[in-house]
């Protein structure tokens, strides 16, 4: 019987930096999300609509102010500010080395009990930074710019 053969996987950085990525943007989603549903929370328990009625003294006198909910509580002052992946694998060496080059590996995810432990820490900030940590040692730095992502559908001002 002849085995079918498998065409070579696609590189493995490549399927992990599409991860990262996808996970950055959905971070930076969920930061305009959160914002825009506090200050509207915010906005409902004040009954009041887009101000709050305060007085503030001047000149020996109380004087009435108006002041915007969006300049009190910025939008984009409360925010989701970290979110952190961890994927339970096993390492695999694949094929051979190349001259000056690391070993391939693979990292196959496994549920239960696992070797390993693959990490993806972002922070947001403009851009979302973070690192790559497997069994809680640093493999790389990340910084991810995700200025195409910030227009979140729904949510205009």
């Amino acid at each position: 019987m002849k085995r079918a053969r498998r065409s070579p996987p696609a590189p493995a950085d490549a399927r992990l930096d599409d991860l990262i990525t996808t996970l950055a943007r959905a971070l930076s989603r969920t930061r305009q999300r959160c914002a825009r549903q506090h200050l509207q929370r915010l906005q409902a328990r004040l009954y009041r609509g887009g101000t709050l009625q305060v007085q503030r003294w001047h000149d020996g006198g109380w004087q009435p102010l108006q002041v915007a909910l969006d300049e009190l509580v910025p939008p984009g002052g409360i925010l989701a500010s970290t979110l952190e992946v961890q994927i339970d694998c096993d390492i695999e060496e694949l094929g051979t080395a190349a001259a000056d080059l690391p070993l391939p590996l693979v990292l196959s995810p496994i549920a239960g009990d696992a070797p390993h432990r693959l990490t993806i820490v972002l922070h947001g900030g403009t851009p979302i930074h973070g690192e790559l940590l497997l069994d809680g040692q640093r493999l790389r730095s990340l910084r991810i710019d995700v200025a195409d992502a910030a227009h979140v559908p729904g949510l205009e001002a």
